[in-house]
């Protein structure tokens, strides 16, 4: 069986476009080399198969030929996922294809150390930097949960500090899209994931959810705040034991000067139970608090390189998500329009009844946060744009921030206990549960409609009905979706 040359060199051209120049890593199934893309000159990390692994010599030739048919499907996955992610912590995809029968990918390539290596170096880690660290994987995990992408392999190993600072989350070789009919390229009785940083479910071989990176993520907070792993043991089945079973210690027991909202958000991460860990948007909002701001002094004993950095100078700064442009470009510098406000919320209903969210719905959902901090929380207008720039996101797909927006209008912009106030409350938890769905979060939604259903029969009539309208909505995704291939496992 020719399964491809075994040996590549420096000097090697892939597609007549990426030179070769030195290897600059090597796991199971794939090696990384340095490379230089000839017509722009510009570097890239090229990632090719491995066809002489061990893992696959030790297989007989049948054997041989199902893993690479899916190791060459998680290749072409890959290629997908990143050519659809756009963040500055997020390699770039530059492009893919086959050499000598092997495929490869290509893409930016990002200088600098990993995470593990950077803990051997520094830690116990200052907060600010480990809150550095935090936030910037934290974004660009929350980029991949909002198209959304489960990234599965979440450990210091695959998160690199480039040299400008950058977090940086690689390897999304084993990541799984989470829309209905995503191809496994998985063996069966096979565990994802990396040891001392899988979530239950994934030691339990179920379906994982974005709440599984969270869990995965909590594993790394941990170790980037108290300066050690969550659980310490050298024993695998009893790592894995603890993983199942045990209570994690607060980090600040670790390491002082945690504060106790951080130990409880890692805590949560480290639910055993999904449901119960926070979103990534809640996590990013937490560490965020702790990160340097513009003009603070550079940490001490300096770092190099410095997670702080894009921090505290704007000019080594990642490109921020780009903010939704004003509804027009007079007045909007000082304070915002009322009149305008409206006439924008009244373009984005247009655009939501005839079911093409556009424009209008993001330039509404962009100034959400904006318009409740310069009116509040009671001034109709406000729940206004906040209802309609979830609604809209959420026809339009972007499932993860519109479950954030449902989520921001039943916390903090519904008031009261009255029945009225509890019928949306209900509405909102049941759109939350809808847009997660699209997550993979089926049992949490299961949980979510039979609360909402016990609220809806002890509501008066007409509020109890206009619960059930929604409530009946999100059962009939939630039975779409168990009625898909592996639907409903996990």
């Amino acid at each position: 069986m020719n399964m491809g040359s075994q040996e590549m060199r420096a000097g090697d051209v892939f597609a007549g476009r990426y030179e070769l120049i030195e290897p600059i890593g090597k796991g199971g199934m794939a090696q990384v080399w340095r490379a230089k893309e000839l017509p722009t000159g510009r570097d890239a990390a090229v990632k090719v198969l491995r066809p002489d692994s061990e893992d696959l010599e030790q297989l007989d030739t049948q054997e041989q030929l199902a893993e690479l048919d899916m190791l060459r499907g998680r290749f072409r996955r890959e290629a997908t996922l990143l050519g659809r992610l756009r963040h500055p912590g997020i390699p770039e995809l530059y492009g893919q294809g086959s050499h000598q029968g092997m495929p490869y990918l290509a893409m930016r390539l990002v200088t600098g150390l990993t995470l593990h290596k950077f803990l051997a170096e520094h830690a116990p880690l200052p907060l600010a930097v480990a809150a550095a660290v935090a936030a910037q994987v934290a974004d660009a995990l929350a980029c991949a949960h909002t198209h959304p992408v489960v990234h599965r392999d979440l450990k210091p190993q695959n998160i690199m500090i480039s040299d400008e600072g950058v977090g940086t989350l690689l390897d999304f070789g084993i990541a799984k899209p989470l829309e209905s009919g995503a191809t496994q390229y998985t063996r069966h009785g096979s565990t994802l994931g990396s040891r001392g940083y899988q979530a239950p479910e994934q030691i339990l071989e179920k379906e994982p959810t974005a709440l599984t990176d969270i869990y995965c993520f909590g594993c790394v907070c941990y170790e980037l705040f108290a300066g050690r792993p969550p659980f310490v043991i050298d024993n695998e089945k009893g790592l894995i034991e603890q993983h199942l079973r045990a209570t994690p210690l607060p980090p600040s027991l670790y390491a002082a000067g945690i504060p106790e909202v951080l130990d409880d958000l890692i805590l949560r991460m480290l639910s055993k139970r999904p449901e119960r860990r926070p979103a990534v948007g809640e996590v990013l909002d937490v560490v965020s608090s702790f990160t340097p701001r513009q003009g603070d002094p550079e940490p001490r004993p300096r770092l190099h390189p410095d997670p702080t950095a894009p921090f505290r100078l704007p000019a080594a700064a990642p490109a921020e998500r780009p903010a939704a442009p004003p509804p027009s470009s007079s007045g909007y510098e000082e304070w915002l329009d009322a009149r305008e406000i409206e006439g924008l919320c009244e373009a984005a209903e247009g655009e939501i009844d005839a079911g093409v969210p556009d424009d209008a719905v993001r330039r509404i959902a962009g100034l959400a946060h904006r318009v409740r901090k310069e009116w509040g929380s009671r001034r109709p207008l406000v729940q206004r744009v906040w209802s309609l720039a979830a609604e809209g996101l959420r026809l339009a797909g972007d499932c993860g921030a519109a479950a954030d927006l449902y989520r921001g209008i039943a916390d903090g912009l519904v008031h009261g206990d009255g029945p009225e106030a509890r019928a949306e409350r209900g509405i909102l938890r049941l759109r939350v549960a809808e847009c997660r769905l699209a997550f993979g979060e089926i049992e949490a939604a299961i949980g979510v409609i039979e609360e909402t259903g016990y609220l809806a029969a002890r509501l008066p009539a007409p509020l109890g009905a206009r619960v059930d309208v929604v409530l009946r909505e999100v059962e009939l995704d939630v039975t779409e979706r168990l009625a898909e291939p592996g639907g409903a496992q996990g």
